[in-house]
């Protein structure tokens, strides 16, 4: 979707990590969203196909509820579920503008996707009211003979049309988060030109270990929001029996535990399939708090199932959303990690932008990179000798003909001489890393 970067903003350094942050937000937004609306029409589903099997009203009603509580109206379903997907796509165009990635293409076929999967949904949705409707009806036998044969077509109709949709939305709507995640994984690439076919994205271990790790916390969230719906929402359903509201808090609780059990797992594995430039530490502190919050989930869990107690489901529900919101982070500060070269092409760009508007095309700033050197890096580099870091002349060979990546490393360091501390950051902008990464690399060579 390259003709997308004709409409591309030059961003400053600031503006870039605004948008990381609103991406953080929005995916706040409709990530919790998405996966209430799969868990709870995977479970429907499920649930009406055993209604009907054992004629048991409990569970059709109980269908019926799950779906009704994730899809609320059509509307809902615009706002938390279509416009943040198309917000996100937006500020991938702008932060991946001038590369060969294709993240926004498949991010798009990802929102078409998730169009027609809330439009079966909703289908479904209405449709099972429907049903219940007409099921209500069997003892009704009008005299009219028309009538009780419109009725009866319009009941096997609509049965037909609920099951359908709702395993056509759910397939799809599987589909569509599988290409969201396809997109996330290739922004943390930037450079990839794109070759890659479909199939060795989608089925990559970088890809299915991210699926997996967002099915895992999707049907945990829709545990607890079973939980907060049926039980504490507004004092929980109203005119509901005893037996109904034990199938809720099973369901709930047994859901939330057994898929919160196994993020821990997915989370690990989704960290190892992340490439080295996504790494900081502030990804492991992220990870670290997503672990925490869910041990705390566990226990709330724990206290529900032996105390009976239904006034923990808020407070639960609401961890689950913070533990969510944690993994996001993650996915953001990593991504804008293995994007800082990227990062720094559209400073530039902007630079150059506001000082031709300001008729300044020639005065851009000079940074001299010796000074930053003498300033910012002498007290713990030295080129011959070791100071607090090690000697340039022994580890500058890898960087030569490469300054980028000299820059790169220069604003994300990381640990990688195992005889040394890990460099700390520090804090230069784009231009003065530059600078001083062009001084010492030239400077090392003679």
């Amino acid at each position: 979707m390259d003709f997308l970067d004709k409409f591309v903003i030059p961003q400053s350094l600031v503006h870039i990590e605004l948008l990381h942050y609103l991406a953080t937000l929005v995916l706040l937004i409709f990530i919790p969203f998405i996966s209430i609306i799969f868990g709870t029409t995977l479970f429907s589903l499920y649930f009406r196909k055993k209604g009907n099997t054992e004629s048991n009203k409990h569970l059709l009603y109980f269908a019926k509820d799950l779906i009704s509580m994730s899809t609320v109206n059509k509307y809902v379903g615009i706002i938390l579920g279509i416009v943040p997907l198309l917000t996100l796509m937006i500020i991938y165009v702008q932060l991946l503008s001038s590369t060969p990635s294709l993240a926004v293409t498949y991010l798009f076929i990802a929102f078409l996707l998730v169009i027609v999967a809330l439009i079966f949904i909703y289908t479904y949705r209405y449709s099972i009211s429907f049903n219940l409707i007409f099921n209500s009806l069997d003892n009704f036998k009008p005299s009219d003979e028309i009538i009780s044969d419109d009725i009866n077509k319009f009941s096997k109709a609509t049965k037909r049309l609920s099951v359908s949709a709702g395993y056509y939305g759910v397939i799809i709507l599987v589909f569509a988060i599988w290409f969201y995640l396809g997109g996330l994984n290739l922004a943390l690439y930037p450079e990839q030109t794109g070759s890659q076919n479909v199939f060795a994205v989608l089925l990559s271990f970088d890809v299915i270990s991210r699926l997996l790790f967002f099915f895992s916390f999707a049907m945990a969230i829709t545990g607890g929001a079973i939980l907060f719906r049926f039980l504490f929402w507004e004092g929980g359903l109203k005119g509901i029996d005893e037996e109904y509201k034990k199938l809720a808090k099973n369901v709930g609780v047994k859901t939330a535990f057994y898929f919160s059990a196994l993020i821990p797992l997915f989370l690990t594995s989704d960290l190892l399939a992340l490439p080295k430039s996504a790494l900081s530490s502030s990804i492991f502190i992220y990870s670290g708090l997503v672990l925490l919050v869910l041990f705390i989930c566990y226990n709330l869990l724990y206290a529900m199932t032996k105390d009976e107690k239904s006034n923990y489901s808020g407070i639960l529900f609401g961890l689950l959303i913070i533990s969510l919101g944690f993994s996001l982070v993650i996915d953001q500060v990593s991504m804008d990690n293995a994007t800082k070269l990227q990062t720094l092409r559209l400073n530039k760009k902007y630079d150059v932008l506001f000082a031709s508007l300001k008729g300044e095309t020639n005065k851009l700033p000079v940074i001299n990179g010796k000074d930053v050197f003498q300033t910012r890096c002498s007290a713990c580099h030295s080129f011959d000798r070791k100071i607090v870091g090690p000697p340039y002349n022994e580890v500058l060979k890898k960087y030569e003909g490469n300054t980028n990546k000299l820059v790169g490393f220069i604003m994300n360091p990381k640990k990688i001489e195992p005889n040394y501390p890990p460099m700390p950051n520090p804090g230069l902008k784009p231009n003065e890393a530059k600078a001083v990464a062009k001084y010492i690399l030239e400077t090392y060579k003679k």
